[in-house]
């Protein structure tokens, strides 16, 4: 495979072009080799989500924030986040070194964001209450940063270093994150294995993340980067383009994914995977030599760049940033469960019976599966189409929400106030017992 290939594969744009390959496909033919699709069943999904956006916004949908990693991080406080910026305002930290500690916080927090499981729950200290999920991975996180559990430096908790997450131990995480046998987390091995990995990512690119080996290094390489255009006789803007984060993103941290993964010419890829349903679809635009049957998602490099905007975008040096339209929707489970709650996506009876068999095994080797729900390993075929159709789905249905809305709302607002949280909402009156979504992931921690 040539070099232009793999650069191919771990751009941003490859990310619709692949996916929209098969969810043209699927179009075109009722469904994928493991989804049926109903494409009928989409207005009532755009009025759920309707209906929530209203509920929650009321007319003012200007204010929905984009998506981003800030608001779980706020869960049940909504203003935990902004308390700390005005917290390092008063001891006289400066903007730039606030838009880095930002920038350490959420990376951090963005990588350790798989999936859950049902069961597992964070207290909040200094409180009964308790949360769990995605949310509750965020609040915990952000519990280990203002502890100082993930700074090197003696002088300043408030930094995630390289040298710190590198010798992060499972007990450590065990006890930030309150996994115990009566508490148990998913995947709780793979994320230390992670975190570890994602240490020794930042200390082997001082390029990017600088002589501390932190994320937060991300706001200087960019600055070094920018263009500065003059807004005025008095202002000046540095400007880069969403490519550059990516970049940064993609060249400092492709090292931090497990094996197994794909890998071309030696180098994994990160959040790419084989689909059969890919290798007939029509061929797309993607350059000479690459594979047939690869799609892409890179859903936690997206969704590390949806939550970095707010820090680089109000902060530091209030970067403008263009071509942020790039990113896809997210493909991961409340996404995707809510189509297939709404009966847009149906697995096929095989894929169907693959997936109870599997919960059934996973069930009597002890393991917290349901009976009635289908749980599918991360490569396969069920889970990589499901993801691909949710990638195209949600652009499906951005037009028909606004139309109803009367309001142009963008991508990152759609997921935030509408798709994300109406996913959560329907599996909880689905199935109350868990709110879980309606396919399983056979998780390792690092996947959606």
């Amino acid at each position: 495979m040539t070099i232009e290939a793999v650069e191919y594969l771990k751009s941003i744009k490859s990310v619709r072009e692949t996916t929209s390959q098969v969810f043209n496909y699927a179009v075109s033919n009722g469904g994928g080799f493991h989804f049926d699709l109903d494409l009928d069943q989409m207005p009532r999904v755009a009025d759920f989500l309707c209906d929530i956006v209203k509920r929650d916004y009321g007319s003012d949908y200007a204010s929905i924030p984009p998506h981003g990693r800030w608001q779980h991080l706020n869960h049940g406080h909504s203003g935990r986040v902004e308390d700390l910026i005005t917290q390092w305002r008063g001891a006289g930290v400066e903007e730039v070194e606030i838009a880095r500690k930002l920038v350490d916080l959420l990376v951090f927090s963005v990588l350790v964001d798989a999936g859950a499981g049902n069961t597992w729950k964070f207290t909040v200290p200094g409180s009964s209450t308790t949360v769990g999920r995605s949310e509750g991975l965020a609040v915990a996180s952000y519990y280990l940063f203002v502890e100082g559990s993930l700074s090197s430096d003696r002088d300043d908790p408030y930094k995630v270093t390289g040298k710190a997450l590198s010798t992060f131990g499972a007990e450590m995480f065990s006890r930030g994150f309150q996994v115990s046998d009566a508490n148990p987390l998913a995947g709780a091995a793979g994320r230390v294995a992670l975190i570890q990995r994602l240490g020794a990512a930042l200390l082997a690119r001082p390029d990017i993340f600088g002589s501390e080996a932190r994320p937060g290094a991300l706001v200087d390489y960019l600055y070094a980067k920018s263009a500065v255009i003059s807004d005025s006789a008095d202002a000046a803007t540095p400007t880069i383009d969403l490519q550059d984060v990516w970049d940064a993103l993609m060249q400092g941290l492709t090292s931090i994914w497990p094996a197994g993964r794909t890998v071309v010419n030696g180098e994994p890829l990160g959040d790419a995977w084989r689909l059969d349903t890919k290798a007939t679809a029509s061929a797309g635009c993607a350059p000479a030599g690459v594979p047939p049957d690869i799609v892409t998602f890179h859903k936690l490099t997206q969704w590390l760049c949806y939550s970095l905007l707010v820090p680089l975008e109000r902060y530091g040096y209030k970067f403008r940033i263009s071509n942020k339209s790039l990113q896809t929707g997210l493909p991961e489970y409340r996404n995707g469960g809510l189509f297939y709650d709404f009966g847009v996506l149906k697995l096929k009876s095989d894929a169907l019976k693959r997936g109870l068999a599997f919960s059934a095994q996973l069930h009597d080797t002890g393991h917290n599966a349901s009976d009635t729900i289908p749980i599918f390993e991360p490569h396969e075929g069920a889970i990589v189409e499901w993801r691909c159709l949710t990638v195209g789905l949600l652009d499906n249905l951005l037009p028909l929400v606004n139309e109803k809305l009367k309001f142009e709302l963008e991508l990152p607002q759609l997921i935030e106030a509408g798709s994300w949280k109406a996913g959560r909402e329907i599996a909880a009156q689905l199935r109350p017992s868990t709110g879980g979504p309606p396919i399983e992931l056979y998780s390792d921690g690092t996947v959606f």
